[in-house]
């Protein structure tokens, strides 16, 4: 391999890492899902936020979400080493849902992994039938 094919292959892989990467080394990704993990918990917790859900901050890219005296537990985390967030929603006695979501830059949204659906039509669904079975 000649000097200038090396040297093209260096300069290719740096421009792609920097199309990747921001300046502190964190993907673009990642920073998104992090961003979208605050959303959504200041929109849970926040004025219109609805009676009686109580939302516990374990990680900044994770949180999980009750209402006594309802038996049941929806849980949100991105998980960066994976690329994805996880949706997993427990009541207590019966099987855990888990459902995966990766980020489609061409929509600015989460979708799931597998099949048809988004992250946040996926959360409200999920909200009313663990948590408030009243809305149905």
């Amino acid at each position: 391999m000649s000097e200038d094919t090396g040297r093209k292959r260096l300069q290719d892989l740096s421009k792609s890492l920097q199309e990747k990467l921001t300046a502190s080394g964190d993907a673009p990704v990642n920073r998104r899902a992090l961003k979208t993990i605050e959303r959504l918990a200041r929109d849970l917790t926040g004025e219109s936020a609805m009676p009686g859900l109580r939302l516990w901050r374990d990680a900044a890219g994770k949180f999980r979400l009750q209402r006594p005296p309802r038996n049941a537990e929806i849980a949100l985390e991105w998980q960066r080493d994976i690329t994805a967030m996880v949706l997993t929603a427990e009541k207590f006695g019966e099987p855990r849902r888990l459902v995966r979501y990766v980020y489609e830059p061409t929509e600015d949204i989460f979708r799931r992994m597998e099949g048809e659906g988004e992250l946040h039509d996926d959360l409200t669904d999920t909200l009313v039938e663990y948590l408030y079975p009243e809305a149905r």
